[in-house]
């Protein structure tokens, strides 16, 4: 072999390596993109390297074993676990020992403000926390806790307000959960149980804690998988809201989360105002997202629209007193019902 001939062989074998690690990335890329069906990621290849690599390669059985191949590349030396998630319906990078992003500081002291200032009342929050939480996802462990720093220093002074006594197992359990994508298991004192005892809960913190400037306590919004107390086990599979310093104990558990949260249900909300409120405007209040406005001819309106949480949403119709009327969906109107019912029993008069 000619002096030539070699050095021709190693720029192939070199170039030959670059295509490799640029179809790895392609693959990765789409995958960043949301879940993908196999031959979605192909067809990212395809569009990468064609005709250089896969010109000549219209099998599709080759094409597969050549997509399996660069899975492997990418799982053992690019340290991305991609992975093909039966409930997410497609392939999804469910863990990076990699960091796949980094960020100047700047904005990582953004993402801290914005994970404190859209709690689960603010316009788009379910949006806003996704997009946050992929950023933080694909970001190095020390990149991580540079947010927290900046965090706690946004929500110290927001401690002091807050009267209820949590616990340090409580603050420094859900920030290792949250940084390291676990669940953690609640013992959890709630006042909707008259026996006065806590229940296990089963949780998936796939955002940070947060402080209500309303309620003036802390608050964690959760994905809870299941309870367990002295009247049995029960898997709500739903996103609760658990006020901390209701929460007696934390075990973060060695579970990591899956790579895409549940969506959170939705409930529709339909409700009257009466013409002495409606003259003035509408207004949009922070957990009911308005869709339709409806005015009559006597005055009043009917605003339609949907919530992620009924239990706020009643009480926050609720201070229109006797110039609101809720007129659906199933849930509110049970919801409302309920709590009316409950108010007249314990205002009604004796005798």
């Amino acid at each position: 072999m000619t002096l030539e001939t070699s050095e021709t062989t190693k720029r192939g074998l070199r170039e030959s390596q670059w295509l490799v690690i640029r179809r790895c990335l392609a693959i990765i890329r789409r995958a960043q993109r949301g879940p993908a069906t196999r031959d979605e990621l192909i067809q990212a290849m395809l569009e990468e390297e064609r005709p250089k690599v896969y010109g000549e390669l219209d099998d599709e059985k080759a094409l597969r074993r050549r997509l399996e191949k660069d899975l492997g590349r990418i799982r053992n030396n690019l340290m991305v676990d991609l992975r093909f998630d039966r409930r997410a319906g497609g392939y999804v990078i469910k863990d990076t020992w990699l960091p796949l992003l980094d960020l100047p500081d700047e904005d990582l002291a953004t993402i801290a403000w914005l994970e404190q200032t859209f709690d689960h009342d603010s316009p788009k929050h379910d949006e806003v926390h996704a997009l946050l939480g992929r950023l933080r996802f694909y970001l190095a462990t020390e990149r991580k806790r540079k947010i927290e720093r900046h965090r706690t220093a946004l929500v110290m002074d927001l401690r002091q307000r807050d009267e209820d006594e949590i616990r340090p197992v409580v603050w420094d359990g859900l920030t290792k959960a949250f940084m390291e994508r676990r669940q953690v298991e609640l013992l959890y004192l709630s006042p909707r149980y008259e026996d006065e005892l806590p229940r296990r809960h089963v949780v998936e913190p796939y955002e940070p804690y947060y402080f209500d400037t309303t309620r003036g306590h802390y608050y964690l919004r959760a994905y809870c998988r299941h309870v367990e107390g002295p009247d049995g086990r029960a898997d709500p599979c739903r996103y609760l809201t658990y006020r901390l310093g209701r929460i007696l104990g934390l075990t973060v558990l060695p579970q990591k989360l899956p790579p895409m949260p549940p969506r959170a249900l939705r409930y529709a909300v339909e409700y009257e105002l009466t013409p002495k409120i409606a003259r003035l405007g509408i207004t949009r209040h922070p957990g009911i997202d308005i869709q339709e406005v409806k005015r009559r001819e006597d005055g009043s309106v009917v605003v339609r629209g949907e919530t992620g949480n009924v239990f706020w949403a009643v009480r926050t119709l609720l201070h229109y007193g006797p110039n609101c009327r809720v007129l659906g969906g199933p849930e509110m109107l049970r919801e409302m019902r309920t709590t009316v019912q409950k108010m007249a029993e314990m205002y009604a008069e004796e005798g």
